[in-house]
């Protein structure tokens, strides 16, 4: 399928292939070429470099009697911190929702929408000079390159210290100032009466984490929250075993400091979406770490893989539970 859509020097088939802005390109457009029925890609907003931003949006046949109703919205969004592992996972996720008839029902009763590569920039520089980075490439002030996406948006940003030093990785510019996150704001804007959930996916951790990110503060209104994100740890753990446990926590609590500028804490806060989370996967340094005394068993990837997206059909099956027993009280 995807030999008509090669671009030069492009491997035939995407798990061939490091993952990279092309790389995202052509699974998407190969999906759109011949599974048009089931998704759309939208490519109208760009980074400074001028790499596409896409949002895919996922519909089945919506259920019969049901035509005329909307439906509640999951919205994935990954890549913010430039990391390849989040961009690849919600590559998985989409070619598991549109290609696999398993999972029809999550397609038929729910509306997805998935932003696959929400830094770009910072993750083909990234992987061209393979050394550590979590910014965009925005030219700042003719020295130096990149703005934190993770803390640029327009929130808590009188709780932390602002730094002035252009050159850190935790550099997070002036609030809402980079392409990337208006583009992500607008997503959340444009389906906010509809969004039932958020998530976040981000690189170097192996849990699911609920607000808050500026605060250590605790409201008996996030109590389901909290719980939802307990059983999406729950049902990870079940299914990918237990080389690394994946846990549930507060954001603040995890990182044990602040985070200001956080797109889930702006999510709850100024578009009032309470089921909010981070989700980090693919722990790189812990897996190092433990590589150097024991053997990976193998594939823990894969395993892994399916455990995360366990996680995301227990948060379908949370939603599709509401719903009945809202139907029931009628």
């Amino acid at each position: 399928m995807l030999d008509a859509l090669l671009v030069e020097d492009e491997a035939p088939c995407v798990e061939n292939v490091e993952i990279g802005s092309s790389t995202v390109t052509i699974f998407l457009k190969a999906l759109k070429t011949y599974c048009g029925h089931t998704i759309r890609v939208y490519d109208n907003s760009t980074t400074r470099e001028n790499r596409n931003l896409f949002e895919v949006i996922i519909n089945g046949t919506k259920p019969k009697g049901k035509e005329n109703e909307s439906r509640p919205i999951i919205l994935l969004e990954a890549g913010q911190d430039a990391g390849t592992e989040p961009v690849a996972f919600a590559l998985y996720v989409i070619e598991q929702l549109v290609a696999c008839a398993d999972n029809k029902e999550m397609i038929r009763n729910v509306q997805w929408v998935i932003l696959p590569s929400t830094n770009p920039d910072g993750l083909e520089y990234k992987r061209s000079k393979k050394e550590f980075w979590r910014k965009n490439m925005n030219y700042l002030e003719n020295k130096t390159y990149g703005v934190d996406i993770t803390r640029n948006f327009d929130e808590s940003w009188n709780v932390c210290p602002v730094t002035q030093n252009l050159f850190l990785q935790t550099y997070q510019g002036t609030a809402n100032s980079e392409n990337e996150t208006k583009f992500i704001i607008d997503v959340l804007k444009r389906y906010k009466k509809d969004i039932n959930t958020y998530i976040s996916l981000r690189r170097d951790g192996h849990g699911i984490f609920y607000p808050y990110a500026a605060r250590n503060i605790t409201f008996n209104s996030i109590e389901k929250v909290k719980k939802r994100a307990s059983d999406v740890a729950a049902k990870v753990n079940h299914r990918a075993g237990g080389f690394q446990w994946f846990i549930n926590e507060s954001i603040y609590n995890v990182n044990e400091k602040a985070h200001c500028g956080h797109s889930v804490d702006y999510a709850v806060n100024k578009i009032g979406i309470p089921f909010s989370y981070e989700m980090r996967i693919f722990s790189e340094s812990a897996n190092k770490f433990i590589s150097n005394f024991q053997s990976l068993p193998k594939g823990y990837e894969v395993s892994l893989r399916a455990g995360y997206f366990s996680g995301i059909r227990e948060i379908y099956n949370s939603i599709i539970n509401e719903m009945k027993q809202k139907n029931r009280r009628k």
